[in-house]
C-alpha cells in the first residue's frame, strides 16, 4: 500500500472507532495527507491497531503515544539515512510530539523514569546518524 492508501485506512479507522484518541489522530493524519507525507506500513498498522484497542478499552492512550513515538523515531531515522530529509524530519517531529504526550500523561498512571527513555532514544539517534 502507498502512503495515501495507508492514511486513508487510518482515517477510516478513526471514523469507525471514534474515541478521544481517534479525535487526536484524525486531524494530524489529514494534515499529513494534505502534504503527501510518507508513512510506513508498520507504523500505519500500529496506529490502526492502537485506534481499535483504545476504542475497545484494551489499551491506554499513553501506551498508544509511546508505541507511535518509537515507530515514528525508527521510521524517521531510516528516512534520514536514505536522504529523505523532509519526511525523516516529519517522522522525528512526530516521535517527539508523541513522546511528549506520553510523558505528560504517564505520570498519573505509572511510576516510570522518563530519563531512561530519553537516554535510550538519544543514544539511538546519535548511534544511527553518526558518520
Amino acid at each position: 500500500m502507498n502512503a495515501k492508501e495507508l492514511r486513508n485506512a487510518i482515517a477510516e479507522t478513526c471514523e469507525t472507532h471514534d474515541s478521544p484518541y481517534a479525535q487526536l489522530v484524525k486531524p494530524i493524519n489529514q494534515l499529513l495527507m494534505d502534504i503527501d507525507a510518507s508513512i510506513s506500513e508498520e507504523t500505519a498498522h500500529t496506529i490502526i491497531k492502537n485506534l481499535k484497542l483504545f476504542h475497545s478499552g484494551h489499551k491506554y492512550i499513553t501506551e498508544c503515544h509511546f508505541d507511535e513515538s518509537d515507530n515514528f523515531l525508527k521510521d524517521g531515522i531510516e528516512l534520514l539515512q536514505k536522504g529523505d530529509l523532509a519526511n525523516g524530519a516529519l517522522q522525528v517531529y512526530g516521535a517527539g510530539l508523541n513522546f511528549a504526550s506520553y510523558a505528560a500523561k504517564i505520570k498519573g498512571q505509572k511510576n516510570v523514569n522518563l530519563y531512561n527513555n530519553f537516554a535510550e532514544n538519544f543514544g539511538y539517534i546519535m548511534n544511527s546518524l553518526k558518520e
